[in-house]
């Protein structure tokens, strides 16, 4: 059932934190010494740090969704496939 539950807990991360904005997700759902290691970017950054990036994010794409396509889990790792869309609004180079 833990692998449910990790699911879960990672859809409810994209749906309500980077679809909706709702931040007080972040602090129930992800660690106080939480780090971010981001590929893409190749950096790691704190709880603040990530909030931020999401805020930062949804004000440069105001229409800014993440569809989950695919989900898969084993015991402590969840791996999540997705897509976003959105229009880029805002000055930064982000995404």
């Amino acid at each position: 059932m833990l692998t449910e539950e990790n699911k879960a807990i990672a859809r409810r991360t994209i749906e309500e934190l980077w679809n909706k904005g709702n931040m007080a997700v972040a602090d129930e759902l992800l660690a106080a010494n939480f780090v971010n290691h981001d590929p893409v970017g190749s950096s790691e950054y704190s709880l603040e740090a990530y909030k931020q990036e999401v805020s930062d994010t949804r004000t440069d794409y105001p229409d800014f969704h993440v569809t989950i396509e695919e989900q898969i889990a084993e015991g402590d790792k969840v791996v999540t496939r997705w897509t976003f869309r959105g229009t880029h609004q805002g000055d930064s180079g982000r995404l």
